[in-house]
């Protein structure tokens, strides 16, 4: 991105010193072509990754989140004492 950034720097320097504008110009021209092809590849890169990254993060994640009380509520009283008396000593 910082490589497109100085485009209006450029083409002040290029119309303050050049002795061709129109040669320097399309010369300019060019450069920032290619610059910017460069940028856009990055950008579609970074694109494809974020969504590479969400499509995962999609298939890992449970279907919806379990509140930890809501994973006893199917137990029946003496497992839970069970449970409860395996903690007393930590």
């Amino acid at each position: 991105m910082y490589d497109c950034w100085n485009i209006t720097s450029d083409i002040k320097n290029i119309l303050d010193v050049s002795d061709n504008i129109e040669d320097d110009v399309r010369a300019l021209m060019k450069v920032y072509n290619i610059k910017f092809k460069v940028l856009a590849n990055s950008v579609d890169e970074v694109d494809n990754n974020l969504i590479n990254l969400r499509e995962t993060w999609e298939e890992m994640r449970p279907d919806q989140w379990v509140h930890p009380d809501a994973m006893t509520e199917h137990l029946e009283e003496e497992q839970i004492e069970m449970f409860e008396g395996e903690n007393v000593g930590c």
